[in-house]
């Protein structure tokens, strides 16, 4: 007998990498090429945190009681507005598994997070894209675009990640204040991703004290630099997170992750002084690239765009032996240019040096 799957399982252009064919970056690079938080002092402060974590966890079952409660003060809301989920990745596909059932309409950037995409095939849905243009001020989005796939598509989910990746734009707040507006008015959910909060210190959560169509996803992974944790959480009226909860796994996340980010709660200063240093860098590698007469786009996350132009070769050539990076993108809005993520200055210092070597 044959086995029957979901349908849009059976979509041949539903493909996902396989685990097994990765590769381990080479400990002695610059890794600048996923957006991490690498920074020196945070990761020394994570790993003491760590090592203070008792044995016994490893082997019990979570208690979150306590993260939430934390949670909650530090984001501004209550606890019954909060769902943990591994990664804002967790809390993405939650939505769709909550939200979208096969043959319902959902939009979202492009380009974008790339799993955007990759759920949408996943569930089924009939995915419409708002495409960004590539500008001499870098990659654009039209507000008006979305509004109207809005009203023409009635969809059931809208997919807005802010800063979104890999454009590093953002949507302005009143902006997103009428496009949070038509989704209440067509019953669509506004999926916003703010993973790279407090890189981009504004934020939307103050909405879903009132609206039941708004959704924050957001990460432990970028501004914290505990990727390794999987850990991320969901914010939303308490209405829509109770939906969430009942599609929830047992346990949100593990034990260790509930743990370890319990701790970490407690130092919000020294990830605040993390971003801090993170954006000193940031500064520093904007000015030396443009010193050098090369394109840099803005950004709203922990990367930036650069474009190498002419002496892309060289340059390219020096940094591929010494740094993991982005070097370019098949997308027309960031033609030509590579992504860097920051990280503090001394070490932007060096990939600078680098550079510097490289055009001369």
């Amino acid at each position: 007998m044959k086995i029957r799957p979901r349908q849009s399982l059976l979509n041949p252009d539903l493909q996902r990498p396989s685990a097994l064919n990765s590769i381990p970056r080479d400990p002695d690079f610059l890794w600048l090429d996923k957006n991490e938080n690498l920074d020196p002092a945070l990761i020394a402060l994570t790993h003491e945190v760590l090592l203070k974590i008792p044995p016994l966890v490893i082997a019990t079952y979570p208690e979150a009681a306590e993260i939430y409660q934390k949670l909650a003060q530090w984001v501004g809301v209550s606890p019954e507005s909060l769902l943990l989920t591994p990664g804002s990745d967790g809390a993405i596909r939650l939505v769709f598994e909550v939200f979208v059932e096969h043959g319902d309409d959902v939009i979202h950037t492009e380009p974008t997070f790339a799993m955007y995409p990759v759920y949408s095939q996943m569930f089924g849905a009939k995915a419409h894209t708002v495409k960004y243009k590539k500008t001499e001020f870098g990659p654009s989005l039209d507000p008006e675009a979305i509004l109207k796939t809005l009203q023409d598509k009635c969809p059931k989910l809208l997919c807005i990640p802010n800063p979104d990746s890999p454009t590093g734009t953002i949507i302005e707040p009143e902006v997103l204040r009428d496009i949070l507006k038509a989704c209440e008015k067509v019953g669509a959910v506004l999926l916003l991703d703010e993973a790279y909060h407090p890189f981009y210190k504004w934020s939307a959560v103050p909405w879903t004290k009132t609206s039941r169509n708004l959704i924050v996803a957001r990460t432990f992974a970028k501004a914290w630099g505990v990727a390794g944790f999987r850990i991320g959480y969901a914010v939303a009226h308490p209405e829509t997170i109770a939906l969430l909860h009942k599609m929830r796994p047992m346990y949100e996340v593990s034990t260790l992750a509930v743990e370890f980010m319990s701790r970490m709660l407690n130092e919000t200063s020294e990830m605040v002084r993390s971003v801090a240093r993170i954006k000193e860098g940031k500064t520093f590698f904007i000015e030396k690239m443009r010193s050098l007469g090369f394109a840099v786009l803005p950004t709203a996350g922990n990367f930036t765009h650069v474009a190498f132009g002419e002496r892309g070769r060289v340059v390219h050539s020096m940094l591929t032996k010494k740094v993991y990076y982005r070097q370019s993108f098949n997308q027309p809005c960031l033609a030509d240019y590579s992504r860097f993520t920051i990280a503090p200055k001394p070490i932007m210092e060096q990939v600078v040096d680098m550079i510097n070597q490289a055009v001369k």
